[in-house]
């Protein structure tokens, strides 16, 4: 080798020593904008992921499915996603995906709001309802419109993703909308909207995780991402007006509405990931394949229990 190159290859060597999230490529994680995702804003803030030897990038989703292709196609290494996108997804890519762990449940984050002059489900028939067709929003009005003893057919139905769906009814040009944290709160507080349903009157449906392709050539950073997720969400739980304002300016809301949305959440640590994918996963997991089966969206059961990967968590 001659001299130059030794040279060139000896600070290349002595830079990634010094520094060696330099020698490595980024771990990129997908995610939405969504408040139950607080414990990995919060771990970029404060500098967790850092500590921990990861060079994080995170990459923003409109909603929760459409990280997933990236994910299966090598541009992701990991993704924040709900259950239900991910049973979707393995419908038509069996034996693709892993789901590592638990990142929390919504109790009332997630909700079928509607205009002033609608205060109960019965007086959605024909009404005009702004909902993400084939995600997990579209489970919840179903679970709605099954309370309120309304088919599909007896609501106008528009596919808008979560926050154009708040946005729609509060432009006025949907009567309804299934959406999510602050919207919820803004429509609630601003316009007079009414909260119909929410995840709070049907606990665990609605279940988000950290997703892998089956094929993970980073399981050991993988393992490194949940292990600063789970200190980091005790650190939320301990902590959550100091979390609140960490991810304030991050996620666009103030910190004490934060403080307040986290009330309806349930953050899951490592802990409590294994407990619920030994249990109460695999019950919800297969009734939302059901649900999805008989919507025609799916046309087979998917196992759950072979897309749970517990082994990853600490």
């Amino acid at each position: 080798m001659k001299l130059k190159q030794r040279l060139l290859a000896s600070a290349a060597l002595a830079l990634a020593l010094v520094n060696p999230l330099n020698a490595a490529e980024p771990y990129r994680v997908g995610y939405n904008n969504w408040i139950g995702f607080i414990s990995f804003f919060v771990a970029q803030e404060n500098g967790a992921f850092e500590k921990a030897g990861l060079d994080v990038v995170g990459k923003s989703f409109n909603a929760p499915g459409e990280g997933l292709v990236p994910l299966l196609s090598g541009n992701l290494d990991a993704h924040l996603t709900t259950l239900d996108s991910v049973i979707l997804k393995a419908a038509n890519a069996p034996g693709k995906l892993s789901i590592v762990s638990l990142v929390d449940t919504s109790a009332g984050a997630d909700a079928l709001v509607a205009k002033k002059s609608i205060k109960e489900l019965a007086s959605l028939k024909g009404a005009r309802i702004g909902v993400t067709i084939g995600e997990c929003n579209d489970v919840l009005l179903g679970k709605a419109l099954e309370k309120a003893g309304l088919s599909r057919k007896e609501v106008n139905i528009t596919n808008l993703d979560p926050d154009a769906a708040g946005a729609a009814l509060k432009a006025g040009s949907v009567d309804a909308a299934v959406t999510w944290e602050p919207w919820i709160s803004q429509l609630a507080g601003n316009s007079g909207a009414n909260v119909l349903f929410s995840t709070a009157d049907t606990p665990n449906l609605l279940l988000d995780c950290v997703a892998v392709s089956t094929n993970d050539k980073r399981a050991e950073e993988t393992k490194k991402f949940i292990a600063v997720l789970d200190e980091t969400t005790k650190f939320v739980r301990e902590n959550p007006e100091q979390a609140a304002k960490l991810v304030s300016k991050t996620i666009e809301v103030p910190a004490d509405e934060i403080v307040d949305m986290l009330t309806k959440l349930k953050l899951y640590d490592s802990a409590e990931s294994k407990a619920q994918m030994a249990d109460t996963v695999v019950t919800i997991g297969e009734e939302l394949s059901a649900f999805f089966k008989a919507q025609d969206i799916i046309s087979k059961d998917v196992d759950i229990s072979e897309i749970l990967k517990p082994d990853y968590l600490p």
